[in-house]
């Protein structure tokens, strides 16, 4: 609290409502454009640069299962074994990434653990269909492959033997491939141009936020309980 010379009391504390400006942030924008657009553009360039030469490039490789449903003598499709086959869907999912399984799948592709094995694997299912994609992406393209085909025939020896479950077909074996599937040069470098543009947006806000000079005569005039008599023009040379 303060006293004027006038005897008055005014009183500026943090209950006073905060009012932003478009008009003047729009004003900071346009002062500080460069550095906010360099700001931005180091973060892409950065993100990018990081991806390309410092994350190490990665492979995936993937093979398609399918539960054939029952086909009759007459060479019809039982509808009652494709229903079946679709509810069982997710236990199929469940089943191809349980420990007995990966333990097998560890041994023949010789990793050292079932939890690198079971972290590589992507298991998805394709809507409406009785059709499973496993997929496995690592740092080496014949690693990818490897775990992807022995997880599948594992897999499909395992319910044969167990369960005498024998409609799974493989709809396409494993493939090396030697383009790297990550990580994605383009999403890194938009996601290190939205920190660099929210980046921005911080500096312009706090630079707006803090800046406590009164601008009007009726900020003065509400802030300081005083009336103003006069007003110097700004004159622009």
């Amino acid at each position: 609290m303060s006293t004027n010379n006038d005897g008055t009391k005014w009183n500026q504390d943090t209950n006073d409502e905060v009012e932003i400006d478009l008009l003047e942030i729009w004003q900071v924008i346009k002062k500080n454009f460069f550095s906010l657009f360099f700001l931005l553009f180091i973060f892409a360039t950065g993100a990018g640069l990081i991806t390309k030469f410092i994350l190490t490039p990665t492979y995936s490789s993937s093979s398609t299962i399918f539960l054939t449903p029952y086909i009759d003598e007459s060479g019809y499709i039982d509808y009652t074994s494709q229903n079946s086959n679709e509810r069982l869907i997710y236990n199929v999912m469940a089943l191809l990434v349980q420990d007995n399984v990966l333990a097998e799948v560890t041994k023949q592709v010789g990793v050292d653990s079932i939890k690198t094995v079971r972290d590589s694997l992507e298991i998805t299912n394709e809507s409406d269909t009785t059709l499973i994609k496993v997929e496995a992406t690592t740092e080496d393209p014949k690693l990818s492959k490897k775990i992807v085909n022995a997880t599948v025939q594992v897999f499909i020896d395992t319910m044969q033997e167990n369960l005498n479950l024998k409609n799974i077909e493989i709809v396409n074996p494993a493939k090396l491939s030697y383009v790297p599937s990550g990580p994605n040069l383009k999403k890194n470098i938009l996601i290190g141009a939205a920190m660099g543009f929210v980046l921005d947006g911080l500096i312009v806000l706090i630079k707006v936020l803090t800046n406590n000079r009164l601008k009007s005569k009726e900020e003065a005039e509400k802030y300081l309980n005083l009336p103003v008599y006069c007003e110097l023009p700004v004159i622009k040379e």
